[in-house]
């Protein structure tokens, strides 16, 4: 007991996290846009949907219905392990987190590329949707532990217009290949990025 006579808190014995690390400027900015790199893919996922309805409505006969509850399935997984995902950065850290969650995102873009049901179309978007759900936490805690805080809005912004790259892919590129081949390659192309990219950090 404490000298109060009170018992010691439970978690009273374990040390704080560590403090991150101090970088360079050019280190700090070469892991933030790798770190971006993560949250650009998952900005493509999330837009994925709205060039996927039409060949996934055809290829598996789904109705109106389904390609909403499929395309809100990412949106619903991302918002519900954002707890989760705070928690994470809290306890292990931008770096493990991300390298701990983007393998969902990957799991689930193969499975999707492979999916011969609308089962499987779901159980895939809904690991993208957790697996990328970090991706812009992870930029944002990095952002404070290693810039000022009068740069914290000015590089968030930055990281934010660079994400719309992944918006664009799906826009122009992306939508080429779909009609060009298939909409599985579409989603086999994003896994292979998202591999490169966990890879990367």
């Amino acid at each position: 007991k404490t000298a109060a006579g009170q018992p010691p808190h439970p978690l009273s014995h374990i040390a704080p996290a560590a403090a991150p690390p101090a970088l360079t400027s050019r280190q700090a900015w070469a892991m933030l846009l790798t770190l971006a790199s993560a949250f650009t893919l998952s900005q493509a996922f999330r837009t994925l949907a709205a060039i996927m309805g039409p060949p996934l409505a055809a290829q598996l006969a789904l109705t109106p219905q389904q390609l909403g509850l499929w395309a809100a399935a990412f949106h619903f997984s991302f918002g519900v392990m954002q707890l989760a995902m705070g928690v994470s950065l809290d306890l292990y850290g931008v770096r493990r987190t991300i390298l701990m969650a983007f393998p969902m995102a990957i799991a689930g873009a193969l499975l999707s590329s492979q999916a011969s049901s609308y089962a499987q179309l779901m159980v895939g978007q809904m690991l993208i949707g957790t697996g990328c759900a970090p991706a812009f936490l992870v930029c944002t805690v990095f952002i404070s532990h290693h810039f000022s805080a009068q740069r914290f809005t000015a590089i968030s912004g930055l990281i934010m217009s660079l994400s719309s790259i992944g918006v664009l892919a799906t826009a122009t590129p992306l939508a080429w290949l779909i009609e060009a081949s298939d909409w599985r390659w579409g989603f086999g192309v994003l896994a292979g990025c998202a591999m490169l990219a966990w890879g990367a950090i």
